[in-house]
């Protein structure tokens, strides 16, 4: 129930700095907060200089061996899928190789999950996050 109440204020508190597209990566860095914890870990792979550092302030480590995964191009996404690990992504083109996306709807934050990608994830959600996620 904590992580349920931890994504609801992470959307809440984010929903007014979102613009068209992609969201800010101070907002990107507290959903992706919510789904690194979610997985029982603190560790998350990020290659995208404007993110790292939101990542950081947050309390996450920046691995390049972790089992999560922000993904910014599709060639990324596939093979870290391929790998076994939690894509996660902030664009739709990303959607067919991620597991989880983080995009705006009417100024608001929302999670989708990719439940065939899901599966042959080797990383486990907690419920209440699969439970508050849309599924595509």
């Amino acid at each position: 129930m904590k992580l349920a109440r931890l994504f609801v204020l992470a959307a809440l508190a984010c929903a007014p700095a979102l613009r068209a597209g992609e969201a800010a990566p101070e907002v990107q860095a507290k959903f992706l907060k919510v789904i690194v914890s979610s997985s029982g870990s603190n560790r998350i792979a990020c290659s995208d200089p404007a993110l790292r550092p939101a990542l950081e302030a947050l309390g996450l480590q920046v691995d390049g061996n972790a089992q999560v995964i922000w993904a910014t191009s599709v060639p990324e996404a596939k093979v870290s899928k391929a790998m076994g690990k939690l894509v996660v992504a902030g664009r739709r083109e990303l959607a067919s190789a991620s597991c989880v996306l983080i995009e705006e709807e009417g100024g608001r934050p929302k999670l989708l999950l990719n439940t065939n990608n899901l599966r042959s994830s080797k990383v486990q959600l907690g419920d209440a996050l699969l439970k508050l996620a849309e599924k595509i």
